[in-house]
């Protein structure tokens, strides 16, 4: 069974978001009992999976980068409003992290549409003004591509999740690589899709990021701005 986390859906309005709570004592202290054992059973298997939907996908230069990761939101932001003028829909999806990787999983059909294991993923980056909305860079080298999502609820647990699955796969292989220097066995704990994911030496930071947007683009001024920023 994986774990999945429900989102609420609004209608009619625009979406209000609220300001992000700072974390409370009970919080910091439940992030800080994350081991790596509490982790992989975590990850392990379907993993966990939170509903969302796509805001659509762009064809970016590099492999990572806040101003880039911006601009392709806003970019995405304006055609999904400028469809939605026409009565078209952003796609309803679950998005599915485990040790695989991260899987786009259409809500409806249940196909996976998307499939990027971990070493293909290079960025990731939260959006500081919708606190609804991230998106991650994926892809090798010359084939990068920026998908952007609106989840259901505020994107910071999957953030954080996607930060957790990084560091207990880098964390794994450390050990592994102790456990081999040391002549002793490696941990078999990693299944084989999860397994040499992510070199060693490599700075966790420079996986995540900041960007800002506007939560909706949903004014006809607004659009038509975005629409003539696309050409």
């Amino acid at each position: 069974m994986s774990n999945e986390v429900e989102a609420s859906t609004t209608n009619g309005q625009p979406d209000q978001q609220a300001a992000p709570k700072a974390p409370s004592k009970k919080e910091k202290k439940k992030a800080s009992e994350k081991t790596d054992e509490y982790l992989l059973a975590r990850f392990k298997g379907d993993g966990v999976k939170y509903k969302a939907k796509l805001i659509g996908i762009d064809d970016v230069p590099d492999a990572r980068g806040d101003k880039m990761s911006q601009d392709s939101m806003m970019k995405l932001k304006g055609m999904a409003a400028a469809g939605r003028s026409q009565g078209q829909h952003k796609q309803r999806i679950w998005v599915n992290i485990s040790l695989s990787g991260i899987k786009i999983i259409d809500e409806k059909t249940g196909v996976i549409e998307h499939e990027h294991p971990v070493n293909k993923i290079s960025f990731i980056a939260r959006d500081v003004t919708d606190n609804r909305a991230f998106g991650y860079v994926c892809g090798g080298e010359g084939q990068h591509q920026f998908f952007a999502i609106k989840t259901g609820q505020q994107a910071e647990p999957l953030v954080v999740d996607l930060k957790d699955l990084f560091q207990v796969i880098y964390n794994v292989k450390k050990k592994e690589e102790e456990k081999k220097k040391n002549g002793s066995e490696a941990l078999m704990v990693l299944d084989d899709q999860a397994n040499n994911k992510l070199k060693l030496g490599v700075d966790q930071m420079d996986l995540f990021g900041d960007m800002s947007t506007p939560p909706d683009l949903n004014s006809p001024k607004v659009s038509m701005v975005a629409r003539w920023m696309q050409c």
